[in-house]
């Protein structure tokens, strides 16, 4: 599935966004940086001081809630199995690159968790995160002359 299939971040595919291209972006870069953390050797990591499985199901159910919200909500089982698919080829990146990570499934069974607890908060009516976070700056930052 090509990301013109996902119609990501367009009107008629989820909310209409002033700032799509920066809500993509910052979950871009919210994937980056989940990825280094995660192959990078244990000593480069920051310790969250959570537990391990805990920072396993934030970080996917996270990203899984971020990206729900900038698509429609035909769209959250894709955006689900592509983060399974991302926690599951870091798993396996960690066990091929012997730099001091192991694979471990219940990484992966931490990581599903977290996806589930998103879409279910998805799907209960906060997939529309982002939009309401747009009405409420523009209040702030965009009046209109007329209001």
């Amino acid at each position: 599935m090509s990301v013109s299939e996902l119609q990501l971040a367009r009107p008629a595919a989820g909310p209409e966004l002033r700032l799509a291209r920066l809500w993509w972006a910052l979950g871009w870069a919210i994937v980056v940086f989940i990825t280094v953390s995660c192959l990078e050797p244990p000593r480069y990591v920051p310790n969250l001081h959570l537990w391990d499985k805990l920072e396993h199901a934030l970080a996917f159910g996270g990203m899984t809630f971020w990206f729900g919200g900038l698509v429609r909500r035909g769209r959250y089982p894709v955006i689900a199995v592509l983060m399974l698919l991302f926690g599951g080829g870091i798993e396996i990146a960690q066990g091929a690159m012997r730099l001091g990570r192991d694979e471990d499934i219940m990484d992966f069974v931490a990581d599903s968790v977290g996806i589930s607890v998103a879409l279910g908060l998805l799907y209960a009516g906060l997939g529309a995160w982002t939009a309401w976070v747009e009405r409420g700056l523009s209040r702030v930052f965009w009046r209109t002359r007329d209001s």
